[in-house]
């Protein structure tokens, strides 16, 4: 049974009703593959059906089992096909196929298949070849291989783009985006630096490796102190300063006070509470394993401006006190003065009220009182005193006793001046 089988390839082989062009093929991944094939078959003209499958196998002659990329019922084409697949052929004289963005687990060997089939006297007759052997198609993709795979800075390195199967196309290479000159298929460093670390793939036709990344090894390079403030920093507040480098291995951060040595570790160096006792110049140290590098030191300062602000404040407000203080003062002594001039005014004016007073008292006394007319006279009996409080021994009491008159009871009348 199996010798029969092998002789029915080897004679449908043999045969060639269909003619496969190429033989075999590679491709990249993603891109597109296109299989020429010729037949010529004229046992007829309707019922035909062709079909294009593949598998693993190199002589299997029917499709079950296999995937049917194409098939003149297409909707017995596999899904993943449908769309990516264009027969090139028409009945009886070529049959060749074109699959795009093929991917590799699309390799294997590709046959093309005739069918057809009549009625010969009430019999119906089928007619079906494969040609076999079929296409070996191997999709491939692009991938960088380095050499050596350890490198370290200023040491020779050389990038290979590779695939399974030989590569036609010009190869271009790109470093972290950008396109680099080289257009051949190995790309060659001299002597490697800290910039061409980072990553690299290699592109032929649309289709493009995976990236690949290229580890330089080197010391601690530019190293920066950055934040704020570095500068009149006022007592008091906080301080951060922060240190970073280029390293590859990463590297390990010290921090430096002049005159004090190691004062902290670690990217950050902080300060919470900022004083004269921290200022300084202060420098960071970078290490890893290729090296030691140091950041140009900063100069921490305290804001001397704010105490000379203070000074200036306090002697100004000493300032303005006093003069407000001999202000207030002169304001008082004026008053004093004034007010002891107005004393003496006053006393002034007190003895020449008593002075008038008793005048006008004498005046009365020697004027003799005429009675109105139509009243009847009345003997007044007036007392009047006149009292100094400025000196109150002295008193002047003034009684003037008038002709009584005849009624029996007579009328006193009382006055008085007070000075004050």
């Amino acid at each position: 049974m199996l010798l029969f089988i092998f002789l029915a390839a080897v004679s449908s082989a043999v045969d060639e009703r269909a003619i496969y062009e190429p033989k075999a093929l590679c491709a990249p991944e993603g891109s597109t593959v296109r299989i020429n094939c010729t037949y010529k078959d004229q046992r007829g003209t309707t019922g035909v059906t062709e079909l294009w499958f593949y598998g693993s196998v190199e002589y299997k002659t029917h499709p079950e089992g296999e995937t049917i990329v194409y098939h003149t019922d297409k909707k017995l084409i596999a899904n993943s096909h449908r769309q990516r697949v264009e027969f090139l052929g028409n009945k009886h004289t070529t049959c060749g196929i074109k699959i795009s963005n093929v991917s590799r687990e699309e390799s294997g060997y590709y046959k093309f298949r005739y069918e057809e089939g009549w009625w010969i006297d009430s019999k119906w007759t089928d007619y079906k070849w494969t040609q076999l052997p079929g296409v070996k198609v191997t999709i491939t993709g692009l991938k960088i291989k380095a050499t050596p795979m350890t490198l370290k800075e200023n040491e020779a390195v050389t990038l290979e783009c590779q695939m399974n199967c030989s590569l036609t196309d010009r190869v271009f290479w790109f470093r972290k985006g950008q396109h680099l000159k080289e257009t051949s298929q190995k790309l060659e460093l001299q002597r490697a630096s800290y910039e061409d670390h980072g990553s690299y793939w290699c592109q032929t036709g649309h289709v493009r490796s995976p990236s690949f990344l290229l580890n330089v090894f080197y010391a601690p390079r530019n190293v920066v102190i950055t934040g704020h403030p570095t500068t009149g920093i006022e007592e008091g507040t906080s301080v951060t300063l922060n240190c970073t480098a280029l390293a590859n291995p990463p590297g390990r951060y010290t921090w430096v006070k002049e005159n004090s040595g190691q004062v902290g570790s670690g990217d950050q160096l902080h300060i919470s509470k900022f004083n004269a006792s921290h200022a300084g110049s202060y420098h960071c140290e970078a290490t890893n394993d290729y090296g030691t590098t140091n950041s140009t030191a900063v100069n921490l300062t305290v804001n001397e401006n704010r105490n000379t602000s203070y000074a200036l404040t306090a002697v100004l407000s000493l300032i303005i006190l006093s003069g407000v203080s001999f202000g207030i003062f002169n304001f008082l002594r004026k008053r004093t003065q004034k007010t002891k001039q107005q004393k003496r005014e006053t006393q002034g004016s007190k003895e020449n009220v008593r002075d008038n007073v008793y005048e006008e008292v004498s005046a009365q006394k020697d004027k003799p009182v005429q009675p109105e007319e139509g009243q009847r006279e009345e003997e007044t009996l007036n007392y009047m005193t006149v009292q100094f409080k400025g000196n109150p021994d002295k008193k002047i009491q003034v009684k003037e006793q008038k002709k009584k008159a005849e009624e029996i009871n007579g009328d006193v009348i009382y006055s008085s001046v007070f000075t004050k």
